[in-house]
């Protein structure tokens, strides 16, 4: 018997790519009639900070930036470059932003059957509480566990490098999600099991009474084969087009690709490796833990 679902979030419950390259995108535009900057010299200068902090939506890319360097009072950068930038990404992330087909149904189904629901995701706290309310992901899980988030950037004298807007929401907590939050410690990153093996002793349920979901053959597989989970791989989040690929290239650094859409780089693990279910439809999870059930 099925107790306990333990999801990836990126290209499980929702394409990574097929928001951040868009986003990005538009963060760059932003950017290059603010600064009029040639685009190759903005997307190399946040290439490098992405890079940096392995992430495409670290918040703070911009004043961390060389660009910052050019034009280093923070008050009229922060009005005229960051939050026009900040409002074409968030604006783009709210439009291509979307769960998967069947997700948000299946979740429902899954709280309402009593199954726990847990994502464990190798994405930092700050882009994790953003996109899991946004999608209301928060009200459906019962945790997540994720990788340590970004502190504020600060100059030399100890002085915020954020707006005294994002400091008030910060302190007031609206960026918190509505289920609990654990930060795991970085070793912990897929396919190193001792997140999910935290996630089954938390929640009191044995590895044999797991279901993992995710998208990633050599991590989510990988890691739910080694404590005993019964892996399902979610196939269908590993279809992404050329040309998007070509376009995250651009914009994202290999080793946030790793992180973030790791089945793009399975490669011939998919001909040797053989899941034990296959699924084209998060849906299709109820079919599986109806399964179960029915043979214990």
């Amino acid at each position: 018997m099925i107790r306990l679902v333990v999801t990836d979030m990126d290209g499980t419950l929702y394409s990574w790519v097929d928001y951040i390259v868009p986003a990005v995108e538009a963060l760059v535009g932003s950017v290059e009639r603010s600064t009029g900057w040639p685009r190759i010299k903005i997307v190399q200068a946040l290439k490098k900070v992405y890079s940096k902090y392995e992430s495409n939506e670290y918040p703070f890319v911009l004043q961390e930036s060389e660009i910052f360097a050019a034009f280093p009072e923070f008050g009229s950068f922060d009005k005229l470059v960051i939050e026009p930038a900040r409002i074409a990404f968030k604006d783009a992330r709210r439009k291509y932003l979307q769960p998967f087909p069947g997700v948000i149904e299946t979740l429902e189904k899954l709280k309402h059957r009593g199954i726990l629901v847990v994502a464990l995701t190798d994405a930092p706290r700050n882009p994790v509480e953003v996109r899991a309310k946004q999608l209301k992901l928060d009200q459906l899980l019962d945790a997540i566990y994720c990788l340590p988030g970004f502190d504020f950037p600060k100059n030399e004298d100890g002085e915020m490098k954020i707006s005294r807007y994002i400091e008030q929401k910060e302190q007031k907590g609206e960026y918190r999600t509505a289920c609990r939050l654990v930060e795991l410690p970085r070793d912990y990153e897929k396919p190193n099991p001792l997140g999910l093996r935290r996630i089954c002793e938390e929640m009191h349920v044995s590895p044999e009474e797991t279901l993992v979901i995710g998208d990633a053959l050599k991590k989510d597989m990988a890691v739910a084969r080694e404590v005993g989970a019964l892996d399902c791989w979610a196939e269908y989040g590993t279809y992404i087009s050329l040309e998007y690929l070509e376009r995250l290239e651009i914009i994202s650094a290999p080793a946030i690709t790793r992180r973030h859409a790791a089945s793009i780089l399975d490669g011939d693990a998919r001909k040797s490796a053989h899941p034990t279910r296959r699924l084209s439809n998060f849906s299709q999870l109820l079919e599986i833990i109806d399964d179960a059930s029915a043979q214990t």
